[in-house]
């Protein structure tokens, strides 16, 4: 466990009395007994607590105790200098949720035995509106970005600035140094983090009884243990931890379709969720809920009072109001295994979130401008050469697939439209593989 992480101690600090429940935002619309589809993908823990509350406040808090001090708990007030990171704007709530690669104990059995260290298997930014609106963007783990430094944590290292891959930056600097990462790059406050690993993720998909998926083709893929018949099917832990981590041997082998698969199984994970009888069940709601316990880490201000809120904002969203994108990309020149950020796209992703407005919508006429107060670098320089960075990442030769080229102009932007993503399009939790096809992340020619 790392130094500056912690499994609380009964009667933390933060977290309410017994018997307490927290208000609501002030703006929070009042329930009204529909639970469609939140982002119970985003936000498993919250959204769950918000039921087993409703059956009795002091016997939740109890529980939820229980929970709780299985979790490590990240200071990352301690861990991050405040003068560094971008300014906190407006009631809405960014979570950062890092899928890791560790191998250590159970993790195993999925491959790397002589894996040394944790890296992030997927990084995605759920952005939640007071109003109840949640944007999910997906960092690629290929993704060529500015690095800054961090400081040791834990077991970590800590490192320099460098230019290399977006995943290397949870092993320098944990957890702290991959939510000091996305803000560099983004200019978005990131207030709090989940950080899961891979039997973690596989345990829940089984406490909820399986995600139910339409899988369009056939599909294996030997290094992710991945044999699926096409059809409708109910997958369970390991077939969906297998179906989100595929990617050699499906498609082009690139990590961005390897998003658009994960999109679509949290959509449908969130249906199960909030659909399929998951939180008004006790047994399954209890295994969800201990599943995540285990293997989960988050930041200490990530507490009781805080979930419920959050869960309260989100008790009224739609499946269609969950709306998932991919960072705007293109094939980093020189390495077809590698991507690099679309960057004029990709800032204008980053100021809607910013600005709490879908991404989708055309800015107001006074707000068209970027923040001025923006990332202090670009997110990626598409002529610069990765620096290197012992242990870190993987070679580029570790068979990742070949992304189509795309032309880039000297600030990053494209100069064709090419292959890749145009403009910033996204889908929401709606979409159905079978008849929307398993593309190359959100917003490209092939989605």
């Amino acid at each position: 466990m790392p130094d500056d992480a912690t499994r609380p101690a009964p009667g933390d600090p933060g977290d309410p009395p017994a018997g307490a429940a927290a208000e609501p935002p002030p703006d929070t619309p009042p329930r009204s007994g529909r639970r469609r589809g939140l982002a119970r993908a985003i936000g498993w823990t919250a959204a769950a607590l918000a039921v087993v509350l409703a059956a009795g406040a002091a016997t939740a808090y109890g529980y939820y105790h229980s929970l709780r001090s299985d979790m490590v708990q990240h200071d990352l007030n301690a861990a991050l200098d405040e003068e560094e990171r971008p300014e906190k704007i407006g009631d809405d709530a960014n979570i950062l949720f890092i899928g890791s690669d560790d191998r250590e104990d159970g993790n195993a059995a999925y491959g790397g035995k002589d894996f040394v260290g944790e890296r992030s298997d997927s990084l995605m930014l759920a952005h939640i509106s007071p109003g109840g609106r949640v944007t999910v963007v997906n960092f690629p783990r290929d993704s060529l970005v500015q690095l800054p430094q961090c400081d040791a944590y834990g077991d970590a290292e800590g490192t320099r600035g460098y230019y290399g891959m977006i995943n290397a930056a949870l092993f320098h600097g944990g957890p702290p140094c991959a939510v000091k990462t996305i803000e560099s790059l983004t200019d978005v406050r990131i207030d709090h983090f989940v950080h899961l690993n891979f039997v973690g993720f596989r345990d829940m998909v089984d406490a909820i009884g399986g995600v139910p998926m339409c899988i369009p083709e056939p599909m294996q893929d030997e290094r992710a243990q991945l044999d699926l018949d096409a059809g409708r099917q109910r997958l369970d832990g390991e077939e969906s931890l297998a179906f989100v981590r595929a990617r050699y041997e499906i498609g082009d082998g690139g990590d961005i379709g390897r998003i658009d698969r994960q999109q679509m199984f949290l959509g449908a994970l969130a249906a199960e969720v909030t659909g399929g009888g998951v939180l008004t069940d006790p047994g399954r709601l209890d295994g969800l809920l201990r599943s995540i316990s285990e293997h989960t880490a988050t930041d200490r201000d990530l507490s009781l009072d805080k979930m419920v809120s959050i869960a309260s904002t989100l008790s009224e969203s739609e499946l269609d109001e969950i709306g998932f994108y991919t960072v705007p990309w293109a094939q980093a020149p020189g390495d077809p295994n590698r991507v690099v950020w679309r960057t004029d796209e990709a800032a204008e992703l980053f100021a809607a979130i910013k600005e709490d407005r879908d991404p989708d919508q055309e800015p107001d006429q006074e707000s068209d401008q970027a923040p001025e107060d923006g990332p202090s670098s670009s997110p990626s320089d598409p002529g610069a050469e990765p620096s290197p960075s012992p242990g870190a990442e993987p070679s580029s030769a570790d068979g990742g697939g070949h992304i189509a080229p795309v032309a880039l102009g000297p600030d990053g932007a494209s100069e064709d439209g090419g292959e890749g993503v145009d403009g910033i399009e996204g889908r929401d939790a709606t979409a159905n593989p079978c008849e929307d096809g398993l593309g190359e992340g959100t917003g490209d020619d092939g989605r």
